[in-house]
């Protein structure tokens, strides 16, 4: 063997076992190498077993494997160093070797046991126990079944002993920032990945693997390390296309692994709809499903039989009303991908490559017409008219969290939709690097309408599931209320007095929902500190109070950006790469100016209220709404066109919308008061009493 091969493979042998397994230089430092200690992670070394030149492959083999059993044990290096070799029956020294179980035993005692990597077995208190497994499990049906995730149900798990390691570890790093056990949710993160990555080493990868991906990715998304979680979602995506799992023809037959395999695939797309990388060559344009999504039956008909399908959405009839009526966390998925196309429609802006809007061949144009078409999919039976959520009892809706979750995305994400579609953001910061992309007057009124009729949407659902109690747990919540939040930031700045006090009511609000994901989702947390900035630059201070009345604001274009997209960058110009990529490929940010500076900033004047359609013949939906001060109305004529549109004129636009008449308390204690108000009791029912923002819903 060469003489440089030898050295390179003497220095592979005094690496510790990171470093070996990173294949990176191991500066071999004892007992801790500075590279393990500036990543804060144990070091360990194993002695190499001195067998004859010419030694047997079997004890190669069997050095192997008491490495990985080091690994999985997590035992300290003293322990290793303290076992005695042994003398074979052919004179050869060898090393003993722990013996291996079956792979999961909650036993505390259990030593080899693949959960308690890295764990200091002095302290069994940190050694998850059967009733620790147990709680993740009702943790994880609790908050995030259905929300957005669905890849088994409780019969699939009802016996904890049956499941593989790394999905235990990912239950308990999922779900352990819902308990007090929430200081460990980044080692059984850590735990889950080493399972999952040996599970490929040894080609043994099973379904249970690849749901440990979905929910080490969703795990992620609620951190808001964003690049990891993108790195898990896209191994799993790639176990996925290896299994051929995202064929229709591998989901032959009937049974419950064929419906669970379903809810995986379907899981996984779900996710990349909300977080998925949205640029790049290496990525899969959205326009891949659309034969799956918008094709109708004559279109499927054409076809020749030879083109890839996905495969069919799982079973689910809660809520439905007859047999062929989509399932409401299905139809989720359906409104989910017409989010993905408008996340790209904003990369697009964000990189200059708008088109304008109003023609027919835009992609504006086109989302318009793909929603159009999903929602003349969704049923009477979960239409908001028909299921009258704000008509149900709390605990009603508690118990049926499995249908109200998926529901409650539904709407935020079509409300989201036509917010970011038309968010007058998007089209200010066109119009001033393309000169063609000047808004034509009748364009900007009926964007500013849609704007900020679902905006006051948003706010509407935030408001019901503030009454309601609801604990949602999908950071896509709290990325909506942030987009709402910027809408109803710009419009501060109304010439109307009264948009304007609307305005900083609905920001109020959005604000408190958003801060109530803090506690669970360092996603949110940033979304929250984005917000912050931009307050601060709007308005010169840190919060928006009850006598602030600003003729003009000022919106920072990478702030607002970042929301847009939510980007979870946790410092200005550093990208987290979740531990997985060594320093000299870890991503480069441009260093822009700050996002306050003067360069960065826009100046918004809003000299005009949009014109809004009000229809007072038709009641629409009970309201629930403030306590407002009695208003007397001109009953209408009896020989009035029911089908007439009558605009709003600018000192009506109060009396039509009693939402605007809020309560001015809604301002106070708005920092410390994160969690949800006790507002049953002071919320009215005005029937018959209709508001202009009442007739965009679902």
């Amino acid at each position: 063997m060469p003489r440089e091969s030898t050295r390179g493979r003497l220095r592979s042998h005094e690496a510790c076992l990171n470093c070996r397994r990173k294949k990176t230089r191991c500066p071999a430092e004892k007992p801790s190498c500075s590279s393990c200690v500036r990543l804060n992670q144990p070091c360990l070394y194993t002695t190499i077993p001195r067998g004859s030149r010419g030694g047997q492959s079997d004890d190669r083999l069997a050095f192997l494997e008491e490495k990985v059993n080091l690994i999985l044990s997590g035992r300290p290096t003293q322990t290793l160093q303290s076992e005695k070799p042994q003398e074979t029956g052919n004179g050869i020294t060898g090393t003993s070797y722990p013996a291996t179980t079956r792979p999961l035993s909650i036993e505390p005692s259990t030593v080899n046991d693949p959960f308690f990597l890295g764990f200091d077995y002095e302290d069994s208190s940190s050694q998850p126990s059967s009733s620790a497994i147990a709680k993740a499990i009702e943790l994880y049906f609790q908050y995030c079944h259905r929300q957005p995730i669905w890849c088994f149900d409780r019969e699939d798990v009802s016996d904890p002993s049956y499941l593989s390691e790394e999905l235990v570890c990912c239950l308990l790093a999922l779900t352990s920032r819902f308990s007090r056990d929430r200081d460990h949710l980044q080692h059984y993160g850590d735990s889950a990945r080493s399972l999952v990555m040996l599970r490929m080493a040894n080609g043994t990868v099973e379904l249970e693997t690849i749901e440990s991906l979905c929910l080490l990715s969703y795990s992620s998304f609620l951190d808001g390390d964003i690049h990891l979680g993108r790195f898990y979602l896209g191994l799993a995506l790639h176990l996925c296309r290896s299994a051929t799992l995202d064929l229709e023809s591998s989901h032959a037959g009937e049974g419950p692994m064929t419906e669970r395999k379903k809810r995986l695939f379907w899981s996984l797309q779900s996710l990349e709809q909300s977080y998925g990388q949205q640029n790049g060559f290496l990525c899969i344009p959205s326009e891949v499903m659309r034969t799956f999504y918008i094709a109708s039956g004559s279109d499927r008909a054409k076809q020749d039989g030879t083109e890839a399908k996905p495969p069919p959405l799982p079973t689910d009839d809660l809520g439905c009303s007859k047999s062929s009526d989509i399932g409401i966390w299905s139809l989720a998925a359906h409104f989910g991908w017409v989010w993905s196309r408008v996340r790209t429609y904003v990369s697009d802006c964000a990189r200059n490559r708008l088109k304008e809007p109003w023609r027919h061949d835009s992609m504006y144009a086109m989302v318009l017409s793909d929603l159009t078409e999903i929602e003349n999919k969704l049923s009477q039976c979960h239409r908001y008219d028909t299921v009258k959520f704000f008509e149900r009892t709390a605990e009603e809706l508690r118990s049926n969290r499995n249908y109200w979750t998926p529901w409650l995305k539904l709407q935020f994400t079509y409300h989201s939709i036509l917010t970011v579609l038309n968010h007058p953001f998007l089209y200010i910061v066109a119009s001033q690097y393309n000169d063609n992309l000047a808004i034509p007057n009748a364009f900007w009124r009926r964007s500013s309408e849609l704007v900020l009729l679902h905006a006051t949407w948003l706010v509407r659902m935030i408001d019901m599931v503030s009454e309601k109690k609801m604990r949602l747990i999908d950071p896509f919540f709290g990325h909506a209320a942030a987009i709402a939040a910027t809408v109803h930031l710009y419009y501060c700045c109304a010439a109307d007095p009264r948009l304007k006090y609307k305005s900083k009511v609905d920001f109020t609000k959005c604000r408190r929902f958003l801060k109530s994901f803090v506690s669970f989702s360092p996603a949110c947390g940033i979304l929250d500190q984005t917000l912050d900035k931009m307050t601060r630059i709007a308005s010169g201070s840190e919060n928006i109070d009850y006598d602030w009345e600003p003729e003009k604001i000022h919106l920072s274009i990478p702030l607002m950006w970042d929301v847009l997209q939510i980007n979870c960058k946790p410092k200005p110009h550093e990208v987290s790469t979740g531990g997985l990529l060594h320093p000299s490929l870890t991503p480069t940010v441009s260093t822009e100016e700050a996002e306050d500076s003067p360069a960065s900033t826009l100046e918004v004047i809003v000299a005009m209220s949009p014109n809004v359609t009000v229809n007072t013949a038709d009641g629409g939906q009970a309201a629930h709404i403030p306590p407002m001060p009695h208003i007397s109305s001109t009953p209408l004529s009896s020989d009035l066109d029911l089908g007439e549109k009558l605009v709003a004129p600018a000192d009506s636009l109060m009396t039509n919308t009693p939402w605007l008449w809020t309560d001015p308390s809604q301002f106070v204690d708005m920092e410390n008061n994160v969690g949800y108000p006790d507002s049953e009791s002071a919320l009215g029912n005005i029937d018959g009493f209709s508001t202009w923002w009442d007739f965009g819903n679902l």
